[in-house]
């Protein structure tokens, strides 16, 4: 055990975690020691720096080192603490799930500021992983139920306990199933969706926190990366009513294909993430 950490105190297992976590490569270094020190004692992050001198006991140290191993190999701070914020809201996260980020939230915050939801709205989130986006809706929107689908069980059991876990007075139905395949639902007011769209020949150039951990089914877009989203466009309309908006992200290099909305589409809107790139679009049934 290095010898900072055995000195035992909150800013010396800070500054030995924070040392350890540079030397890997982590860009986010001296947050996630903080994060899983916090998570260690107890305490907000705040309060590590008020508890400086505070000494640590073994079992203390010994739970810090082990977390600290953990990110050393790059498992993200979300799936070791089984936790990621998304739009205020706290949610449960493990490695069944894309870890939700904050490009998914500009494309919430644009529907709670344009789109009139009521209770009665028919929704549904399609490849809903953690749940994040209906959560979001279910949370600020009046809407009652929901509808979501993933073709992953796993992925469906997060989103449901997350769903009981936060809003346990509204209501939803699950699909297990690949997009809206077999879903008999029709007259949806809004599909929306975050799916797979990272090109196929590009995931080996992700950092090894994502595509080490993160599923492969939630990130793989098809050789062109739009394989998901074309798939998506097609069978949405389907269950759309007319003049019912179709949503989801994309990658920041994404064109959509005029072929695929002509006739059937309006191009509402093309949105932006917080770093200005193009990150979701709007498409409202003819």
């Amino acid at each position: 055990m290095s010898q900072n950490i055995k000195k035992g105190t909150v800013l010396s297992a800070l500054m030995w975690a924070s040392e350890e976590f540079r030397s890997a490569g982590i860009e986010s270094y001296r947050l996630d020691a903080e994060l899983l020190l916090s998570e260690v004692l107890k305490i907000s992050r705040v309060g590590l720096y008020l508890n400086f001198d505070r000494p640590m006991n073994k079992d203390e140290k010994e739970r810090f080192l082990s977390l600290v191993r953990r990110r050393i190999k790059r498992e993200p701070v979300a799936y070791i603490l089984n936790r990621k914020e998304f739009m205020t809201v706290e949610l449960y996260v493990d490695n069944n799930v894309l870890i939700p980020r904050p490009e998914t939230e500009c494309l919430v915050e644009w529907i709670l500021k344009n789109v009139q939801i009521g209770s009665e709205s028919r929704v549904i989130d399609i490849g809903t992983g953690s749940g994040c986006i209906a959560i979001a809706l279910l949370k600020y929107t009046p809407i009652k139920h929901i509808y979501i689908t993933d073709v992953s069980e796993g992925a469906l059991a997060v989103a449901e306990r997350n769903i009981k876990t936060i809003v346990n007075d509204k209501q939803y139905t699950r699909y297990l199933t690949s997009l809206m395949d077999g879903i008999n639902e029709w007259e949806f007011d809004i599909v929306v969706s975050n799916p797979p769209y990272i090109k196929r020949g590009e995931l080996k150039e992700l950092m090894p926190d994502i595509i080490e951990y993160e599923p492969r089914l939630a990130l793989d877009g098809g050789e062109r990366g739009d394989e998901i989203i074309t798939k998506l466009i097609a069978e949405a309309h389907l269950h759309l009513k007319k003049e019912g908006l179709l949503i989801f992200e994309h990658g920041d290099d994404y064109n959509i294909d005029e072929g695929l909305i002509n006739g059937k589409y309006e191009l509402v809107h093309k949105g932006k993430d917080y770093s200005n790139r193009n990150r979701f679009v709007v498409l409202k049934k003819i």
